[in-house]
């Protein structure tokens, strides 16, 4: 499938509505950006980046209404990506995926978190995958349609990696992946893998957000394909966050989707008469 404007749109959204998570919520109570789709589970991860203990909401799982069905798996980014550029090592462990071959390295940080998700705010609870796999089953394969998954920043890692987990177990396997400025995810191993299996995967990046530009290509990060480049060259202040932020990111793709207001550039005013 090439690259679709339309859903990539729908899809930042998505992930738009994972940021405005907060506390313990139901899942009936979320309202999404898209009305035909609803809120199966809330997905929680244990942050080592973030100011809290212990498991916060990092996203959901959602179903579209009507059949054949969609569901989306949309997971956000930490909220202190300051704190991740600060505190990350950038060492390697093997894959968390099921399947991956030997010599598949991702990035510790990010796979430890990716292995946290639960649907409930403690280890105890389903993993993601899990629940993924019992919708699927319970909605019957015959009835599902595709299964999207998407994430910005440290989300578009592990979106990366529920993606590869989610297709090389079985579970569904041609996903629809889109990310928006993630890093990278792991070492060429890894990543020929990964576009082996997950050949819909679309990874958007803005060309002066530094995010994408990490894990450093010397401690033998690269990236998985396929690359979609936006440039917010003038668009936006000239700042790091303007450049990351996800509403910068769908501002680009379509501009009637407003940008951040610290982000919006302030138009000249009028000169005196």
């Amino acid at each position: 499938m090439p690259f679709n404007l339309p859903i990539a749109i729908k899809l930042g959204n998505f992930v738009q509505d994972a940021y405005a998570l907060t506390g313990t919520p139901a899942p009936a109570s979320i309202k999404l950006t898209d009305p035909t789709f609803t809120v199966l589970d809330v997905v929680y991860g244990d942050d080592k980046w973030d100011d809290v203990d212990g498991y916060v909401p990092f996203g959901f799982i959602a179903l579209s209404v009507a059949a054949p069905y969609t569901i989306v798996v949309s997971v956000r980014g930490t909220e202190n990506l300051w704190d991740w550029m600060a505190d990350a090592n950038f060492f390697r462990r093997d894959c968390p995926a099921t399947g991956a071959p030997d010599g598949a390295e991702t990035e510790d940080g990010f796979s430890n978190l990716y292995i946290s998700l639960r649907t409930g705010n403690t280890p105890a609870t389903a993993t993601l995958k899990a629940a993924v796999q019992a919708h699927i089953a319970a909605l019957g394969t015959a009835n599902i349609d595709d299964v999207c998954v998407c994430g910005h920043s440290l989300g578009g890692a592990l979106a990366t990696l529920i993606s590869a987990d989610i297709c090389s177990s079985g579970v569904f396997i041609s996903p629809t992946v889109y990310t928006f400025a993630s890093p990278a995810v792991g070492e060429k191993t890894f990543v020929s893998w990964y576009n082996g299996i997950v050949p819909d995967s679309y990874r958007i990046y803005n060309q002066p957000d530094v995010v994408p530009t990490l894990p450093p290509g010397i401690f033998g990060y690269t990236h998985v394909d396929e690359p979609y480049m936006v440039n917010s060259g003038a668009t936006t202040q000239h700042t790091v966050a303007c450049y990351h932020s996800l509403s910068t990111y769908l501002h680009l793709l379509d501009p009637s989707i407003p940008l951040g207001a610290s982000c919006a550039i302030l138009p000249l005013p009028a000169p005196a008469s």
